[in-house]
């Protein structure tokens, strides 16, 4: 799109201007003809104001005899933190050791001061100084003088004591355009300051008024000098320096004159702005707003995108209706967008439903599981953490008197483990059927996995056949958790058997096997790693600790009620936080 020939701030600024110039131009003159007596009046009774109030402060210090020389004396080695509160609190605590009857910093006096070491010496001089100067600060901030500061005059030099800053001041050692602070000097010559020589002759302040201006300064700024007294005698001086043009103040009539003058020329510039504004912006706005609620309600883009065409004004607001335009554009295209992904979503979401299905169709799920076994009862759950799990078990005879039990744990989740785990499935269950040992049945499967394994997928496996008429269990582990066992009236504890590496990890590797015995009322309890791992909102592990306690509150329940205990405990540990894993048990 081609740039518009004008822009709203040109076309609303250009008359605009012109009044400003004339108000500017009335402002000049009038302020030009201000009384000068006034006007210098108002600022030395403004910098009387501000001296007296601070050297007010600095006489209620007790201590004001013995730090005035000491701040001359020793300002290289004092260690200034303006604005450090902590720090302050901190140098204030250390003095308060050294003197434990301490109320106020104020009330310490010089005697105090002297009898003090010169640790405590310093932390005063350093903790006084902080204080004066957030005084300085308040007062110069308060007021707003151009200067506020306090000093010794010695050998021709003004020594400064304690500056006042703003908050976008500076405090430097330097000097130039910055602010002194404490161990700054300036030149100071007879002359230069009348109202000073004054205080520095008699000892007392001065009540004239006078300029006192330095040479070759600028002439417009306006000093005013306060005495400070220790037990009746001259220890320092307060100065304050201000600027005309920071405290402007004018003649009631001019100042009247000037108000009624801007007033109309604010009511002219008023009604010209409205009038324009009005017809620059508001009306091409509100063409806009219509046509865009007239989407809102009909869904008619190519209507409205011919509607927006037709607003010409040359504008921001014409490039305004074009990008709508394109905006309504890409909303039509988004909203097709949608309704593909969201078809596409729905029919996804379809076949993992039926991969679910077909997932637990394939773990044994019929319960009881044989009835016509009296010897032993056998329950098992699987929990997924998405549609479909990694996760599986399995139990099935061989023979009369061998039944296999399985528990697996594919690496990953959703359907590359879902896939992953009925390939792993069916082989354990097929090298099982060949009457194979529990070892030989986990390396048939580990070798079968790592020759076609692109993808470098893994599972943990338990296996373990138990022999019914002795209840002897031949068993082996491949990378996955403990099975726990309880012998009869024991309690459920760890069987911690010798781990071989995962299945699909290594080509070629070897597993053993290992032996226990299950005696008649013996209870064996298997899981995968989403039980002792299942994790809170805390980050706080479920952890075997917990499964063991839990198991051992109901140890003679039934393998279904066992299962529903630890299923029921998990969940209520895990609350709100999500399912990371999947929850599988047998």
């Amino acid at each position: 799109m081609q740039n518009p020939k004008n822009n709203i701030v040109k076309q609303i600024n250009r008359p605009i201007a012109i009044f400003e110039i004339i108000f500017i131009l009335l402002s000049a003159v009038s302020l030009f003809m201000y009384n000068m007596h006034h006007y210098i009046n108002d600022r030395f009774e403004s910098g009387n104001k501000v001296g007296q109030n601070t050297a007010a402060i600095l006489e209620s210090y007790q201590s004001l005899g013995f730090l005035i020389p000491y701040w001359q004396e020793h300002f290289e080695e004092m260690e200034f933190f303006y604005d450090d509160t902590e720090k302050f609190i901190q140098k204030e605590n250390a003095l308060r050791k050294k003197l434990p009857e301490l109320t106020e910093i104020e009330y310490i006096t010089s005697q105090d001061a002297e009898n003090l070491d010169a640790d405590g010496q310093k932390l005063l001089a350093e903790i006084c100084y902080f204080q004066l100067s957030q005084t300085f600060d308040r007062n110069k901030r308060t007021y707003q003088p151009l200067y506020l500061y306090g000093f010794v005059v010695r050998d021709n030099e003004m020594f400064f004591l304690v500056t006042g800053a703003k908050e976008n001041e500076l405090r430097i050692s330097s000097g130039g355009e910055y602010l002194y602070e404490l161990g700054c000097t300036n030149p100071y010559q007879k002359g230069w300051y009348p109202i000073l020589d004054e205080i520095l002759k008699t000892g007392q302040p001065s009540p004239s008024m006078e300029l006192s201006m330095q040479k070759g300064a600028d002439r417009s700024v306006v000093h005013v000098f306060e005495p400070v007294y220790v037990d009746d005698e001259l220890a320092m001086i307060v100065g304050v320096s201000m600027q005309w043009k920071d405290l402007l103040s004018g003649t009631l009539r001019i100042s009247c004159l000037v108000a009624v003058i801007t007033g109309l020329l604010f009511v002219i510039l008023g009604v010209v702005f409205l009038r324009l504004l009005k017809k620059i912006v508001i009306k091409p706005l509100r063409k806009e707003q219509d046509s865009i609620n007239q989407y809102k309600e009909t869904k008619n883009a190519e209507e409205t995108i011919q509607e927006l065409s037709h607003i010409s004004c040359e504008n921001e607001i014409e490039e305004l209706a074009e990008d709508f335009s394109s905006m309504i554009q890409e909303i039509e295209n988004h909203i097709k967008n949608i309704r593909t992904v969201t078809a596409e979503k729905e029919r996804i979401s379809a076949e993992l439903d039926m991969a679910k299905s077909i997932q637990e169709s394939q773990l044994p799920s019929i319960f009881p599981a044989f009835p016509d076994r009296p010897e032993f009862d056998i329950y098992a759950s699987m929990t997924p953490a998405k549609k479909v799990g990694g996760d599986f078990y399995d139990f099935f005879f061989i023979d009369n008197n061998h039944l296999v039990m399985v528990m697996a744990d594919v690496s990953g989740k959703g359907v590359p483990a879902a896939l992953f785990m009925m390939a792993s499935k069916i082989l354990v269950n097929n090298y099982a059927m060949m009457g194979l040992s529990p070892h030989e049945i986990l390396e048939r499967t580990n070798e079968t996995i790592c020759k076609n394994n692109q993808l470098k997928m893994f599972v943990t496996v338990w296996i373990g056949i138990l022999e019914i008429s002795t209840g002897k269990v031949i068993a082996a582990n491949a990378g996955h958790e403990y099975p726990i066992l309880r012998q009869p009236n024991g309690e459920f504890e760890l069987v911690k058997d010798k781990h071989g590496f995962v299945i699909g990890g290594i080509k070629g590797k070897k597993y053993k096997e290992y032996e226990f015995t299950m005696q008649k009322g013996s209870t064996l309890f298997v899981y995968t790693d989403g039980v002792p791992e299942a994790t809170n909102a805390n980050e706080e592990l479920f952890g075997t600790e917990r499964l063991l306690e839990i198991l051992n509150q109901k140890p003679d329940a039934m393998p279904q009620q066992l299962l529903t205990n630890v299923h029921e405990t998990v969940n209520t540990f895990v609350g709100d936080a999500p399912q990371f894993d999947d929850l599988t048990m047998l």
